[in-house]
């Protein structure tokens, strides 16, 4: 059965043929405390959502090669009509062994009672040993089977983290994850064309970050991909700002680091922009050589590239364009022999895409060579400049400026698609942007 166009079963027999005779167990996570008796919105495991669909907290799923075929066990909450009064409704047992398609489906009660018998034949268990609930609730019973005397039944002896193998199937995106993120590229190109036209001389931050999530929900959007990123003036310069409380003035740049999620898929989208509407001369300076730089890296991103080499053409015309400036003197070698641009370009020029915003996937293969770009691979291109207020060595005229630009990327057949590329980024296109009437995002 697929959910949507995803084929879950096939994405857990594909699982289990890398499991090699072993057996797989994938946590949905639980609520978060917040404070006292309040918890955190919830957001389902990756791993557990790539699976089989389901987002309903608590969860486990136990999956088992047998033979090269998945054999897929559900744990879920039962239905309990005081609880859903509370906290509402729940698919129960019965109706998610249909929905999901599993061979079996047991309420999560019978977690410790069943487990056991499912791993026991299994040489190799895989999980994910940062979730603490792997810790605490598998690991116990995994010890009692090796404890047992006389146990004549092969019990696993290996554990090996499910990232390896997970990791590697979330590489490549279906055309369902491709559709999923298209969508949340379309909100987010809709909140930051808002913020463009919203960004004024005396509003705060705060004000620009609600009017984005307000837009982000307009499309269909009712999640961020992360924690959103609003930094006005000097606050640019801290590469994870996250306080986004301070007012806005007139003649600094606005940097905004925030994208919606759809299905829990995410789009990952930086702009910077003058406040006000109107960059000088040396804000256009440095926002051109940043987008040149992105430019130059996205021509690179083709099947059989990798972000290494993306990361390394962003690095050479960040370099030249320094020296051109003359905000560095000497020479190209000179300063890749001191790797002078680490003092301004800090951070990589992209990382993968997917259901994470830092989609756990791996950067190199099992021979630790990078990974080569294939169709249906999705990552951002993010270069940048932060020109910190106690780097005295930069001209008076580009002091305090931070600027970075990041766009989402698809490899196709043979080329690449922006999945974000109608979000303005051409100095004279931002300009208009900020000029936009504002009641136009309301309607």
């Amino acid at each position: 059965m697929n959910i949507g166009t995803i084929n879950y079963r096939q994405r857990r027999n594909q699982l289990a043929k890398l499991l090699n005779g072993g057996v797989a167990v994938i946590h949905a996570f639980d609520h978060q405390v917040r404070s006292h008796d309040t918890e955190f919105p919830y957001r389902v495991n990756s791993d557990f959502k790539y699976l089989c669909g389901a987002e309903e907290p608590q969860g486990w799923l136990v999956i088992e090669d047998r033979g090269g075929v998945a054999h897929s066990t559900l744990f879920v909450r039962p239905k309990d009509a005081k609880m859903e009064l509370w906290t509402g409704r729940r698919l129960g047992v019965e109706k998610a062994a249909q929905v999901f398609e599993m061979d079996a489906c047991y309420a999560i009660d019978q977690f410790s009672e069943i487990l056991p018998d499912l791993i026991a034949d299994h040489e190799t268990l895989f999980a994910d040993f940062y979730d603490q609930s792997i810790q605490q609730s598998v690991l116990p019973i995994m010890q009692g089977l090796g404890n047992r005397r006389k146990n004549k039944t092969k019990t696993p002896h290996k554990i090996n983290h499910i990232r390896g193998p997970l990791g590697h199937m979330r590489l490549i995106k279906c055309p369902a994850e491709i559709a999923a993120i298209d969508t949340a590229a379309i909100a987010t190109s809709f909140g930051h064309q808002g913020a463009m036209a919203m960004a004024k001389d005396g509003l705060n931050e705060r004000d620009i970050l609600s009017f984005m999530e307000y837009l982000f929900a307009r499309k269909g959007c009712t999640h961020t991909a992360y924690g959103s990123i609003v930094a006005g003036g000097d606050n640019a310069l801290i590469l994870h700002y996250v306080e986004n409380d301070a007012p806005l003035k007139d003649g600094e740049l606005i940097l905004i680091d925030a994208g919606a999620e759809f299905d829990c898929y995410a789009s990952d989208v930086t702009r910077t922009f003058p406040v006000g509407g109107s960059f000088t001369s040396a804000q256009k300076d440095i926002y051109q050589l940043v987008l040149n730089a992105q430019k130059d890296a996205m021509a690179l991103a083709v099947p059989g590239n990798s972000l290494a080499q993306l990361h390394k053409k962003a690095q050479e015309t960040l370099l030249k364009g320094l020296l051109d400036l003359n905000i560095l003197k000497g020479t190209m070698d000179e300063h890749q022999e001191k790797n002078t641009l680490q003092n301004y370009y800090p951070h990589g020029t992209g990382h993968w895409l997917g259901l994470d915003v830092h989609d756990m996937c791996p950067y190199y293969n099992d021979q630790s060579e990078d990974i080569l770009f294939k169709e249906g691979m999705i990552f951002t291109i993010e270069p940048g400049l932060y020109f910190q207020t106690y780097q005295s060595e930069i001209p008076k005229e580009y002091a305090h400026i931070g600027i970075r630009i990041e766009d989402d990327i698809l490899i196709t057949k043979d080329s690449h698609r922006n999945l974000t590329a109608m979000i303005p980024k051409e100095i004279k296109e931002v300009e208009e942007a900020c000029q936009k009437d504002i009641s136009s995002f309301y309607i």
